[in-house]
């Protein structure tokens, strides 16, 4: 039996056929770069630590800090780790670490738009399951459109002419009973309350002194009554019947006067007052109709405010064919969600039932009112709302 002779070749005991010889000197740089990478890393993240959690940094510069050290501890695992340099006989190395991140940015990007989707997907559903159950198989879902309100409003309409010369309320805006929401130019109703309250104060001078003309006639002819036997006196007598006549015909005609002009003048001060636009009552405005700059007439049914007392019960005005309101009766149990909470699932019952309009002999449509407690306010006026009704 023979015996191999010791092998004199240079490669170190273990090593693949082929591989390059490694030395000791290059086995030392290789240990030395991985200790001062894991030394700059965990430097790096104790300086995370310390930053995130201290109050001696000034709080909007935290996150740039963090995110600027996030940066040196990716560039300290690319270097001292994973060897990634600019060198040439590193290019296969930054292509693959490349097309990770590209692979990883595909799949992060993917799963994002899919959850969200999904999470779309499954609010309609919930909707869905959250109305109200079907009994015995036979109830049926009529779908109609509406828009939220309040469940009961008060509207102010213009009662004067004019424009609107200062504006102080607008939609959603808390207010009191008698606040001023808005002015009419008081200018034109001032001049005419000047002017009826000077022919008032001239109506009254003259009524003053037709009295006292009348009170001096008429002393004059009862004094000269008792003469008028004589034949002599009578014709005076009737001369001074008629003056007192004439003064008492003058005075009440005066005093007729008088009383038109002072309630021309308090109808005046009426429509001055009217120029004030005052909330009627403690709540919410709904909706605003008038600009400042507006000219608006006295009597128009469009009304320049309306006010609601209370939000925490809302009212949804859905509009449904003459086919889907052949079943639907009061107290019918509603689901249904508004574009603004599309997450979101309320309930009410039907309250209300209304024609709209007939278009023709057999095309019709129904205002079926719905109420729905609010108690949150999460409905708003003015937000489109998708309505499931539960026939039975």
């Amino acid at each position: 039996m023979t015996y191999s002779e010791p092998s004199n070749s240079p490669n170190p005991m273990g090593a693949a056929p082929g591989d390059p010889s490694i030395d000791e000197t290059e086995i030392f740089e290789g240990v030395k770069s991985y200790l001062i990478g894991l030394g700059l890393a965990t430097l790096l993240t104790i300086i995370s630590f310390f930053i995130a959690g201290t109050t001696l940094v000034w709080a909007p510069s935290i996150p740039v800090a963090l995110v600027v050290l996030a940066i040196a501890q990716m560039g300290v695992h690319l270097v001292f780790f994973l060897h990634i340099t600019t060198g040439p006989d590193n290019v296969n190395n930054v292509m693959a670490l490349a097309f990770g991140l590209l692979v990883v940015l595909l799949i992060l990007s993917g799963s994002l738009w899919i959850m969200a989707h999904l999470n779309h997907d499954m609010g309609h559903v919930d909707n869905a399951m959250q109305a109200p159950p079907e009994r015995g198989g036979a109830n049926r879902i009529v779908t109609a459109t509406g828009v939220v309100g309040p469940a009961a409003t008060e509207a102010v309409a213009a009662r004067a002419s004019g424009e609107i010369q200062a504006l102080n309320c607008d939609a959603n805006m808390r207010v009191k009973a008698g606040q001023l929401c808005a002015k009419i130019d008081p200018a034109p109703y001032q001049i005419a309350i000047d002017r009826y309250r000077a022919e008032l104060t001239a109506a009254n001078a003259q009524f003053e002194k037709d009295k006292a003309d009348l009170a001096q006639a008429k002393a004059a002819f009862q004094k000269k009554e008792g003469r008028s036997k004589h034949s002599d006196m009578r014709l005076a007598v009737d001369k001074l019947r008629s003056a007192f006549e004439r003064a008492q015909a003058q005075t009440e005609q005066d005093e007729t006067a008088v009383a038109e002009l002072r309630a021309t003048l308090h109808a005046a001060e009426t429509n001055l007052g009217y120029t004030d636009i005052v909330a009627p009552i403690d709540g919410t405005v709904v909706s605003r109709n008038v600009e400042k700059g507006q000219r608006v007439t006295a009597g128009s049914e469009k009304p320049l405010f309306v006010f609601a007392a209370d939000l925490t019960s809302a009212r949804i005005d859905a509009m449904v064919s003459a086919k889907g309101r052949a079943d639907i009766k009061l107290g019918d149990q509603v689901t249904f969600t508004v574009e603004a909470l599309p997450n979101h699932s309320f309930t009410g019952a039907v309250t209300q039932i209304h024609p709209i309009f007939e278009a023709s002999e057999h095309a019709a449509a129904y205002d079926v009112v719905i109420t729905a407690p609010n108690e949150d306010l999460l409905l708003k006026p003015g937000m489109a709302a998708t309505t499931m009704i539960v026939i039975e």
